[in-house]
């Protein structure tokens, strides 16, 4: 029953802003930011301290400025999440990497948390026509599958019992399949900002036991309010099926997640408990 009513709060004030435009939302989102991190103090230290780490040739007001700035792009990309069906992207990949992505055979496609989080399969899908992901939908919303269902995205909980059977039994089945990548997990040793940690090797493995290329994608928000969803080739024929080959490719991809953030590091969430003892 609690988490009916916190669906149906959240649900009343989404229709609230629907009367508004999507510059009106960006600069609602940008007004109550300050707030938001004054009131999550452990999410800012920790955005601040991991921005130290990555970027130590920033001042601390340099470091403060982009805890601020992303965390706007974040916010603002996790609301646009609830209108995914109504974004326009425009998609940036070259000649070789979309014939991989219309493989009748699927993809594996690994993406990162930046600027609006579901939009690298939502990319897909238009490309391809259907893609599968898997998500932990949160408990308190239990429409939230619905967002996912409108825009034509096969969204798998996270949180359910066999998630993980379910995901590779979809690509099994052929299916594209997208995976966010830049979360800590213990499955593989990676140097991410010339520091140890350990990263997810779903992505990988998606591409070892289907047989399947292995590709990279990540979304930007520009200047001018619209989206660009860029997607790379990782592995053009598949990966290995060993612990070494697993290993080297999402190595790969982390060395990608590093320039790109580099490049972009307004767009990244910089708040995950990302570099564990």
């Amino acid at each position: 029953m609690k988490y009916q009513f916190a669906d149906l709060i959240i649900r009343s004030f989404l229709f609230v802003l629907t009367r508004f435009s999507r510059a009106s939302r960006q600069r609602f989102i940008n007004a109550i930011t300050p707030l938001i991190l004054k009131l999550a103090s452990k999410t800012k230290r920790r955005a601040f301290d991991n921005i130290t780490n990555a970027m130590p040739h920033l001042t601390a007001e340099q470091a403060d400025d982009l805890v601020l700035a992303s965390y706007k792009v974040i916010a603002y990309g996790v609301l646009e999440c609830f209108w995914l069906d109504e974004l326009e992207v425009d998609i940036k990949c070259d000649e070789n990497t979309l014939r991989l992505l219309n493989n009748p055979a699927g993809v594996s496609v690994a993406t990162m948390h930046m600027s609006c989080y579901e939009l690298a399969p939502l990319a897909i899908n238009k490309i391809v026509g259907s893609v599968t992901t898997l998500s932990k939908l949160p408990k308190f919303m239990p429409s939230a599958a619905a967002i996912y269902q409108k825009a034509n995205i096969s969204v798998i909980d996270k949180n359910a019992p066999n998630s993980l059977f379910h995901l590779l039994g979809a690509a099994r089945q052929g299916a594209a399949v997208c995976l966010h990548a830049d979360h800590y997990s213990k499955e593989v040793d990676v140097t991410f900002f010339g520091r140890s940690t350990k990263a997810p090797s779903g992505s990988a493995i998606i591409s070892a036991y289907s047989k399947v290329p292995l590709l990279l994608c990540y979304p930007v928000l520009n200047d001018d309010g619209k989206y660009t969803v860029y997607f790379e080739t990782i592995v053009d024929s598949y990966v290995d099926n060993n612990p070494v080959a697993i290993s080297q490719a999402i190595n790969t991809i982390y060395q990608r997640f590093e320039a790109i953030i580099l490049k972009h590091p307004t767009q990244w969430y910089w708040s995950y408990n990302r570099w564990r003892q």
